[in-house]
């Protein structure tokens, strides 16, 4: 497989402007501000790299409110997958009326944020169930609300069954490259359609 990354930098009315990036994106698509942002994870050089794998997001993490961005994104400094938790997160809140939203911790008072430390809880909106995913960004482990079965193993190699726990997700893979996280998004997209 051969990857090839390209990064341009400049004003919209710049990259506006410029042949190449014209050439690059497909006819009809507008300008570079109607472009969508794309969320990258990069080397942070001030990291601690005893302390994390040193990524820095670049843009806002997709589906998490404002509350929670600082959380979330510091949580990612410590996943070595942390661009493909990304790139999970995007594609799943692409899907019709999916919400990434915290926890209410016990002691939750009415008007208090969320809690983003934890887990992220993936919810399809107007569901009667909770959520079809629970996404850990420290890790980049992801529970599903699935049971475990031969279908799913075939679908999702890597993923593991659970034993203990809420019956209804005992399905659980760890995104840790491409191959995981194509496995993560066939899985959210079966739990997403059941709920």
């Amino acid at each position: 497989m051969k990857l090839t990354y390209v990064c341009f930098e400049g004003t919209p009315e710049e990259l506006d402007a410029s042949a190449t990036v014209r050439g690059i994106l497909p006819s009809g698509s507008g300008t570079a501000e109607d472009v969508p942002g794309t969320v990258l994870i990069v080397a942070h050089p001030d990291s601690d790299e005893d302390a994390d794998f040193g990524w820095h997001v670049e843009g806002e993490v997709p589906g998490v409110a404002a509350e929670g961005q600082g959380t979330v994104k510091t949580q990612l400094a410590f996943n070595p997958a942390a661009q493909q938790f990304v790139d999970f997160l995007a594609k799943a809140v692409s899907w019709d009326n999916v919400g990434v939203h915290g926890i209410k911790r016990k002691a939750w008072q009415v008007g208090e944020p969320l809690d983003y430390s934890g887990y992220l809880r993936l919810r399809r909106k107007g569901s009667q169930y909770g959520g079809f995913a629970y996404a850990f960004a420290s890790t980049g482990l992801i529970n599903f609300r699935l049971r475990h079965s031969d279908a799913i193993e075939k679908l999702a190699p890597q993923a593991y069954p659970l034993t203990a726990g809420n019956p209804n997700y005992r399905v659980s893979i760890l995104v840790r490259n491409d191959e995981t996280l194509k496995q993560a998004l066939a899985l959210a997209k079966l739990a997403y359609d059941a709920t």
